[in-house]
């Protein structure tokens, strides 16, 4: 995620701790690579969903009506862009999806990119 950074900054999409610092009711966009989807009966159709990205996690919540509409990105992408709203109870922190969008393919192509990227550099 780190070396798709500019990118994602230059479409307006902040960092997965950026998202989950939000105050409560405001309107992020955030991308990251899927870690867990998941769909437990008890909650009707729900899915969550955890992205990560190099500074952290975003848990996020695709109610069924967005899941029928997306389903295919939501079961498919490697890589997730979320728009949607945050939403605090206490310390839980959530972001409700209301639209769903396809990086894997930003994600396979960092191979194919011309320009170097620069690494860190250490005593390591």
């Amino acid at each position: 995620m780190t070396f798709l950074r500019v990118d994602l900054t230059a479409k307006r999409i902040v960092t997965c701790v950026e998202a989950m610092s939000q105050r409560d009711c405001r309107w992020i966009w955030t991308a990251g690579l899927v870690l867990v989807r998941q769909r437990p009966g008890s909650v009707k159709g729900v899915m969550f969903l955890t992205l990560e990205d190099e500074t952290g996690i975003v848990n996020a919540v695709v109610w069924p009506s967005l899941l029928e509409k997306q389903r295919r990105v939501l079961m498919t992408a490697s890589m997730m862009g979320i728009n949607g709203k945050i939403q605090r109870e206490g310390e839980v922190v959530h972001l409700v999806a209301q639209r769903l969008f396809a990086f894997s393919s930003d994600l396979s192509s960092l191979g194919d990119r011309d320009s170097g990227f620069v690494l860190p550099w250490s005593w390591g």
